[in-house]
Protein backbone atom coordinates (compact mmCIF):
# COMPACT_ATOMS: atom_id res chain seq x y z
CA UNK A 1 0.00 0.00 0.00
CA UNK A 2 1.48 3.29 -1.26
CA UNK A 3 0.91 6.60 0.98
CA UNK A 4 1.51 9.88 1.03
CA UNK A 5 1.51 12.68 3.88
CA UNK A 6 0.39 16.07 4.00
CA UNK A 7 0.73 18.74 7.23
CA UNK A 8 -2.09 19.98 8.39
CA UNK A 9 -2.15 23.87 9.41
CA UNK A 10 -2.28 22.43 13.13
CA UNK A 11 0.63 20.59 12.46
CA UNK A 12 -0.85 17.00 12.47
CA UNK A 13 0.11 14.79 9.70
CA UNK A 14 -2.70 13.40 7.81
CA UNK A 15 -2.10 10.44 5.84
CA UNK A 16 -3.44 9.46 2.55
CA UNK A 17 -3.76 6.10 0.60
CA UNK A 18 -2.51 6.84 -3.31
CA UNK A 19 -5.14 5.56 -5.58
CA UNK A 20 -3.90 2.40 -7.12
CA UNK A 21 -3.71 2.19 -11.49
CA UNK A 22 -6.53 0.22 -11.38
CA UNK A 23 -8.85 2.78 -9.43
CA UNK A 24 -7.45 5.30 -11.74
CA UNK A 25 -8.05 3.03 -14.83
CA UNK A 26 -11.67 2.23 -13.46
CA UNK A 27 -12.30 5.62 -13.20
CA UNK A 28 -11.40 7.08 -16.78
CA UNK A 29 -13.60 4.08 -17.93
CA UNK A 30 -17.15 4.99 -16.21
CA UNK A 31 -16.64 8.80 -17.88
CA UNK A 32 -16.02 7.27 -21.33
CA UNK A 33 -19.14 5.16 -20.43
CA UNK A 34 -20.78 8.23 -19.32
CA UNK A 35 -19.82 10.01 -22.61
CA UNK A 36 -20.73 7.46 -24.55
CA UNK A 37 -24.38 7.41 -22.95
CA UNK A 38 -23.88 11.52 -23.73
CA UNK A 39 -23.16 10.64 -27.40
CA UNK A 40 -25.95 8.08 -27.75
CA UNK A 41 -28.51 10.72 -26.98
CA UNK A 42 -26.75 13.90 -28.79
CA UNK A 43 -27.19 11.22 -31.61
CA UNK A 44 -30.84 10.49 -31.23
CA UNK A 45 -32.00 14.34 -30.49
CA UNK A 46 -29.52 15.24 -33.23
CA UNK A 47 -30.48 13.03 -35.93
CA UNK A 48 -27.36 12.30 -36.88
CA UNK A 49 -26.65 10.55 -40.76
CA UNK A 50 -24.34 7.16 -40.91
CA UNK A 51 -21.18 8.65 -38.76
CA UNK A 52 -19.32 5.93 -40.41
CA UNK A 53 -20.32 7.01 -43.60
CA UNK A 54 -16.86 8.10 -44.47
CA UNK A 55 -18.20 10.78 -46.87
CA UNK A 56 -19.65 12.53 -44.49
CA UNK A 57 -20.33 16.30 -45.13
CA UNK A 58 -19.27 19.39 -43.22
CA UNK A 59 -23.05 19.77 -41.51
CA UNK A 60 -22.01 16.47 -39.58
CA UNK A 61 -18.43 17.46 -39.22
CA UNK A 62 -19.81 20.89 -36.93
CA UNK A 63 -22.15 17.96 -35.12
CA UNK A 64 -19.73 16.20 -34.05
CA UNK A 65 -17.41 18.54 -32.81
CA UNK A 66 -19.98 20.65 -31.00
CA UNK A 67 -20.83 16.97 -29.46
CA UNK A 68 -16.88 16.22 -28.84
CA UNK A 69 -16.17 19.73 -27.21
CA UNK A 70 -18.01 18.95 -23.75
CA UNK A 71 -16.02 15.71 -23.90
CA UNK A 72 -12.61 17.60 -24.24
CA UNK A 73 -12.57 20.03 -21.72
CA UNK A 74 -15.08 17.67 -19.23
CA UNK A 75 -11.87 16.91 -17.00
CA UNK A 76 -10.03 19.71 -16.67
CA UNK A 77 -13.36 21.91 -15.98
CA UNK A 78 -14.96 19.01 -13.60
CA UNK A 79 -11.87 18.76 -11.39
CA UNK A 80 -11.34 22.39 -11.00
CA UNK A 81 -14.91 22.39 -10.35
CA UNK A 82 -15.24 19.85 -7.79
CA UNK A 83 -11.95 19.47 -6.08
CA UNK A 84 -10.69 17.03 -8.09
CA UNK A 85 -12.83 14.78 -9.07
CA UNK A 86 -14.37 13.53 -12.39
CA UNK A 87 -17.52 11.01 -12.47
CA UNK A 88 -15.47 8.20 -12.84
CA UNK A 89 -13.32 9.40 -9.50
CA UNK A 90 -16.24 10.28 -7.39
CA UNK A 91 -17.94 6.89 -8.00
CA UNK A 92 -14.32 5.63 -6.73
CA UNK A 93 -13.91 7.82 -4.03
CA UNK A 94 -10.17 9.08 -5.12
CA UNK A 95 -9.54 12.75 -6.13
CA UNK A 96 -6.65 14.57 -7.76
CA UNK A 97 -4.50 17.10 -5.06
CA UNK A 98 -1.30 18.80 -5.11
CA UNK A 99 1.88 17.44 -4.14
CA UNK A 100 0.76 19.97 -0.85
CA UNK A 101 -2.08 18.18 -0.36
CA UNK A 102 -4.23 21.53 -1.63
CA UNK A 103 -7.25 21.33 -4.21
CA UNK A 104 -5.85 21.70 -7.76
CA UNK A 105 -6.12 24.99 -9.69
CA UNK A 106 -6.01 26.45 -13.05
CA UNK A 107 -2.53 25.40 -14.16
CA UNK A 108 -2.73 21.96 -12.48
CA UNK A 109 -5.74 20.84 -14.04
CA UNK A 110 -5.12 21.88 -17.51
CA UNK A 111 -1.27 20.82 -17.39
CA UNK A 112 -2.55 17.59 -16.56
CA UNK A 113 -5.42 17.67 -19.59
CA UNK A 114 -2.54 18.72 -22.26
CA UNK A 115 -0.27 15.54 -21.42
CA UNK A 116 -3.88 13.39 -21.40
CA UNK A 117 -4.70 14.50 -24.68
CA UNK A 118 -8.43 14.60 -25.17
CA UNK A 119 -7.97 17.67 -27.24
CA UNK A 120 -7.24 14.65 -30.09
CA UNK A 121 -10.86 13.53 -29.89
CA UNK A 122 -11.49 17.24 -32.07
CA UNK A 123 -9.62 15.48 -35.49
CA UNK A 124 -10.90 12.40 -37.58
CA UNK A 125 -10.44 8.59 -36.58
CA UNK A 126 -6.55 8.40 -37.24
CA UNK A 127 -5.48 10.88 -34.21
CA UNK A 128 -7.78 9.02 -31.84
CA UNK A 129 -4.93 5.96 -32.29
CA UNK A 130 -2.66 8.61 -30.41
CA UNK A 131 -5.28 9.06 -27.83
CA UNK A 132 -5.63 5.90 -27.04
CA UNK A 133 -1.61 5.02 -27.03
CA UNK A 134 -1.14 7.77 -24.60
CA UNK A 135 -3.68 5.93 -22.13
CA UNK A 136 -1.52 3.07 -22.44
CA UNK A 137 1.91 5.04 -21.83
CA UNK A 138 0.04 6.70 -18.78
CA UNK A 139 -0.78 3.48 -17.28
CA UNK A 140 2.68 2.12 -17.67
CA UNK A 141 4.00 5.67 -16.71
CA UNK A 142 1.76 5.46 -13.17
CA UNK A 143 1.71 1.60 -13.03
CA UNK A 144 6.10 2.16 -12.29
CA UNK A 145 5.88 5.72 -10.77
CA UNK A 146 6.86 5.97 -7.28
CA UNK A 147 3.87 8.35 -6.76
CA UNK A 148 1.93 6.30 -9.06
CA UNK A 149 2.13 9.26 -11.44
CA UNK A 150 1.45 9.81 -15.05
CA UNK A 151 3.51 12.32 -17.16
CA UNK A 152 0.53 14.97 -16.43
CA UNK A 153 0.74 14.25 -13.06
CA UNK A 154 4.51 14.88 -13.02
CA UNK A 155 4.49 18.17 -14.90
CA UNK A 156 1.85 19.25 -12.70
CA UNK A 157 2.96 18.83 -9.38
CA UNK A 158 -0.39 16.46 -8.66
CA UNK A 159 -0.90 12.92 -7.54
CA UNK A 160 -4.21 11.15 -7.36
CA UNK A 161 -5.35 9.80 -3.46
CA UNK A 162 -8.79 7.90 -2.10
CA UNK A 163 -10.99 10.04 -0.21
CA UNK A 164 -10.50 8.94 3.37
CA UNK A 165 -7.19 9.16 5.30
CA UNK A 166 -6.04 8.62 8.69
CA UNK A 167 -4.36 10.66 11.24
CA UNK A 168 -0.50 9.85 12.23
CA UNK A 169 0.22 11.53 15.38
CA UNK A 170 4.37 12.01 17.29
CA UNK A 171 4.29 13.11 20.44
CA UNK A 172 5.83 16.50 18.75
CA UNK A 173 2.84 16.82 16.09
CA UNK A 174 0.33 16.03 19.21
CA UNK A 175 1.71 19.39 20.95
CA UNK A 176 1.19 21.43 19.07
CA UNK A 177 -2.33 20.24 18.49
CA UNK A 178 -4.42 22.71 21.00
CA UNK A 179 -4.27 25.42 23.06
CA UNK A 180 -6.59 26.99 25.39
CA UNK A 181 -7.32 29.62 23.45
CA UNK A 182 -9.02 28.02 20.85
CA UNK A 183 -10.33 24.49 22.95
CA UNK A 184 -12.08 23.46 25.61
CA UNK A 185 -10.91 20.28 27.14
CA UNK A 186 -13.94 17.65 28.05
CA UNK A 187 -11.84 15.05 30.67
CA UNK A 188 -10.25 17.25 32.95
CA UNK A 189 -9.42 14.38 34.73
CA UNK A 190 -6.88 12.97 32.21
CA UNK A 191 -4.32 14.93 33.74
CA UNK A 192 -4.13 11.63 35.84
CA UNK A 193 -2.84 9.89 32.82
CA UNK A 194 1.14 10.16 32.12
CA UNK A 195 2.96 11.06 28.82
CA UNK A 196 3.28 6.79 28.49
CA UNK A 197 -0.49 6.40 28.67
CA UNK A 198 -0.88 9.45 25.58
CA UNK A 199 1.58 7.39 23.51
CA UNK A 200 -0.41 4.09 24.04
CA UNK A 201 -3.45 5.82 23.33
CA UNK A 202 -1.77 7.84 19.98
CA UNK A 203 -0.56 4.53 18.77
CA UNK A 204 -3.85 2.53 19.32
CA UNK A 205 -5.61 5.71 16.80
CA UNK A 206 -2.95 5.19 14.46
CA UNK A 207 -3.23 1.36 14.80
CA UNK A 208 -6.88 0.95 14.38
CA UNK A 209 -7.25 3.87 11.09
CA UNK A 210 -4.45 1.85 9.70
CA UNK A 211 -5.68 -1.67 9.59
CA UNK A 212 -9.13 -1.53 11.37
CA UNK A 213 -9.99 -5.50 11.64
CA UNK A 214 -11.49 -7.20 14.68
CA UNK A 215 -8.33 -7.49 16.73
CA UNK A 216 -6.79 -3.83 16.81
CA UNK A 217 -10.62 -2.84 17.36
CA UNK A 218 -10.80 -4.71 20.46
CA UNK A 219 -8.03 -3.68 21.79
CA UNK A 220 -9.02 0.14 21.31
CA UNK A 221 -11.89 -1.05 23.34
CA UNK A 222 -9.71 -2.30 26.07
CA UNK A 223 -7.57 1.02 26.36
CA UNK A 224 -10.63 3.22 26.36
CA UNK A 225 -12.69 0.97 28.83
CA UNK A 226 -9.45 1.19 30.95
CA UNK A 227 -8.13 4.82 30.44
CA UNK A 228 -12.44 5.66 31.48
CA UNK A 229 -11.85 3.51 34.75
CA UNK A 230 -8.75 5.35 34.91
CA UNK A 231 -10.03 8.98 35.24
CA UNK A 232 -13.01 8.15 36.72
CA UNK A 233 -15.86 7.91 34.42
CA UNK A 234 -18.93 5.96 35.32
CA UNK A 235 -19.15 4.78 31.92
CA UNK A 236 -17.12 4.49 28.65
CA UNK A 237 -18.31 6.61 26.01
CA UNK A 238 -20.02 4.49 23.07
CA UNK A 239 -17.76 6.23 20.65
CA UNK A 240 -14.39 4.38 21.64
CA UNK A 241 -11.97 5.88 19.03
CA UNK A 242 -13.47 9.31 19.28
CA UNK A 243 -13.00 9.12 22.98
CA UNK A 244 -9.12 7.91 22.90
CA UNK A 245 -8.77 11.41 20.39
CA UNK A 246 -10.60 13.74 22.85
CA UNK A 247 -8.53 12.48 25.64
CA UNK A 248 -5.16 12.87 23.92
CA UNK A 249 -6.19 16.87 22.78
CA UNK A 250 -7.72 17.18 26.35
CA UNK A 251 -4.12 16.02 27.76
CA UNK A 252 -2.18 18.50 25.72
CA UNK A 253 -4.28 21.18 26.43
CA UNK A 254 -4.33 20.92 30.55
CA UNK A 255 -0.79 19.93 30.64
CA UNK A 256 1.74 21.93 28.22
Amino acid sequence: MKSIEFESAQNVKIEYELASVAQRSAAAMIDFFAFAIYFLICSMVMGFPDYFDSNYGSELFIQLLLVKIPWIFYNPIIEYLTQGQSLGKYVLGIRVVTISGERPGLREVFTRWIFKGDFLWISADFFLLFWFGIGILGIIYAGTSERRQRMGDVMANTIVIKNKSSIRYSLKDVLSIKNQDNYTPVYSDVVKLTDEDMLLIKNTIQRVRANPNPATKALAIDIANKTAELIGLEETPKKRLQFLQTLLQDYVVLTR
